[in-house]
């Protein structure tokens, strides 16, 4: 298909957003020499079909309804199997495994959790679901999230929120919200989601289920859609420790179309659920408690169930102490100033994967990108708002917000490596308050005026270890009998010790249930 000839207008027009000072002839000048070229690419089309998936049977793709999905879980139910070299005896054999909606499924379509973004339909698996697959999974749909990844309670989603299976009158979290909703409520025994700030930890915080964010690049991107492509984890959400872990196991690991998973071979994937039964006794470990996280952001009912989990450890032998992340204070604008700048980054190209080497799925990205040139007007006020900032950043302040607070970011990496120094893990609550009811959060950093300590941003404590990429995963303290919500107790440990984290969470898991 021809390419069609630019204008001396618009080579006037694209020059100035470079910075270039072009005078009309040298517009008229540059816009033959563009002209010339054009011709030439259009041959890509031809050389260069869509890559599409062959081990993957999909059946029975529809929109739920209320009876089927009783959460708003999911935004598309389907039953899929591998119909090529799948492992009937592989370690996920038989396992009901749920897939955040930014992650591709061939055949099913890929919303983001965006009106945007519907009919298209990818014709090639990302690179965690052929593992998946290979392992034996059975998956089951793909999971209701924050429009675009971009929001802490599912409230952004356009397909609407996710409600928490422990309490309808409450959100499920966000962004991965209809990955813990569907563990919580039973419809999976797995499920993936996406960790930028917190995405899987907060909502598998509020639904009283497991969630592990890995160490930044132990898990492959290919065939995700990014939020903010530095900060971006694929993590695992399940009932325990141990399906956690093994789900980790079989999504983990070096992927040449993802150059960040390069440093998954400092990890032993593959290894880490049946290195649980290592676990570390309780009286073994020596664990800190960040100062910045348990300050006055937290409610009293966090607080003390918090305090009650911490009891239990040191009660049963460990050790506990207090120390100092002090760049925490400032991670809000960090983590903004990053984020913002690479989702506007992104927006502005179509989400073109200019940091992956591909090959990619053209057919998807095409559709993808012809969706948001012809629909882009449609995205929720939250997507226009955080794209908005990061434009200005870009435009008006030449990025350099973004380059400093990637340098702030190895600051906080050199606090949580000083602040683990002689220790196993730093432990703290995932969230600072329980599940909100749905309409309490505001989509703004801070609310003076609201309820249920949402003064500030939800996110407080999850986002520090997306910034310095280590590895967290949360674990429910147990304590939520009768009435009472979710807590989650976050444990922290160094870049690439994802294993003896998850050993950790065990043996947490064994002493709150009375088994160590």
């Amino acid at each position: 298909m021809p390419l069609s000839p630019v204008s001396a207008a618009w080579v006037a027009e694209a020059g100035e957003s470079m910075g270039f000072d072009l005078s009309a002839a040298d517009a008229e000048r540059f816009a033959r020499g563009v002209n010339d070229e054009l011709d030439g690419y259009a041959a890509l089309d031809e050389l260069a079909p869509a890559d599409a998936s062959e081990s993957v049977s999909v059946r029975d793709v529809r929109a739920p309804d209320g009876d089927d999905d009783p959460h708003n879980a999911y935004i598309t139910a389907f039953e899929a199997e591998s119909s090529g070299d799948g492992d009937d005896d592989g370690s996920l054999s038989g396992v009901a495994v749920a897939v955040k909606d930014n992650i591709a499924v061939a055949g099913v379509p890929m919303t983001c959790g965006s009106r945007v973004f519907e009919g298209v339909v990818p014709r090639r698996n990302a690179s965690v679901v052929d593992r998946l697959l290979s392992a034996g999974a059975r998956l089951v749909g793909k999971t209701n999230m924050d429009e675009l990844a971009y929001g802490p309670t599912s409230e952004t989603s356009a397909f609407g929120p996710v409600t928490n299976p422990r309490d309808e009158s409450r959100v499920a979290g966000g962004s991965s919200s209809g990955s813990a909703a569907a563990v919580a409520e039973g419809s999976a025994d797995l499920a993936l989601g996406s960790d930028t700030g917190g995405s899987v930890r907060i909502p598998a915080s509020f639904c009283g289920v497991v969630g592990f964010k890995p160490s930044w690049g132990a898990v492959p991107r290919d065939g995700f859609v990014d939020l903010a492509y530095t900060l971006d984890h694929v993590g695992t959400l399940a009932p325990d420790v141990e399906t956690a872990a093994l789900g980790f196991d079989v999504v983990g690991g070096y992927d040449a179309r993802d150059p960040s998973s390069a440093l998954a071979t400092e990890i032993p994937v593959g290894e880490c659920a049946a290195g649980l039964a290592d676990a570390p006794d309780v009286s073994d470990l020596s664990l800190g408690v960040p100062e910045e996280l348990l300050s006055d952001h937290v409610s009293e009912e966090v607080r003390e169930r918090f305090r009650g989990a911490v009891a239990t450890l040191e009660s049963a032998g460990a050790t506990v102490e207090s120390v100092r992340l002090p760049t925490v204070e400032d991670a809000v604008y960090v983590w903004n100033a990053v984020t913002n700048v690479e989702f506007a980054a992104a927006l502005r190209r179509n989400g073109l994967p200019l940091e992956r080497p591909g090959p990619f799925d053209t057919a998807r990205y095409d559709a993808a990108s012809a969706r948001q040139s012809a629909a882009g007007v449609g995205f929720g006020d939250v997507v226009k708002e955080r794209a908005l900032v990061g434009a200005t950043l870009l435009d008006r302040y030449d990025g350099r917000h973004y380059t400093r607070a990637r340098n702030v970011c190895a600051t906080l990496k050199s606090e949580f490596d000083a602040a683990l120094d002689g220790r196993d893990a730093l432990v703290s609550p995932t969230m600072p308050v329980v599940a909100p009811e749905v309409g309490a959060w505001r989509p703004h950093e801070y609310d003076a005026d609201a309820d249920e300590g949402l003064d500030v941003p939800l996110a407080y404590n999850t986002r520090p270890m997306d910034l310095a990429g280590v590895p967290a995963v949360t674990v429910p303290d147990g304590d939520d009998g009768g009435d009472a919500l979710p807590v989650g107790v976050q444990f922290v440990a160094g870049p690439y010790e994802d294993a003896r984290l998850l050993r950790i969470a065990r043996t947490f898991e064994r002493v709150r249930d009375g088994d160590a």
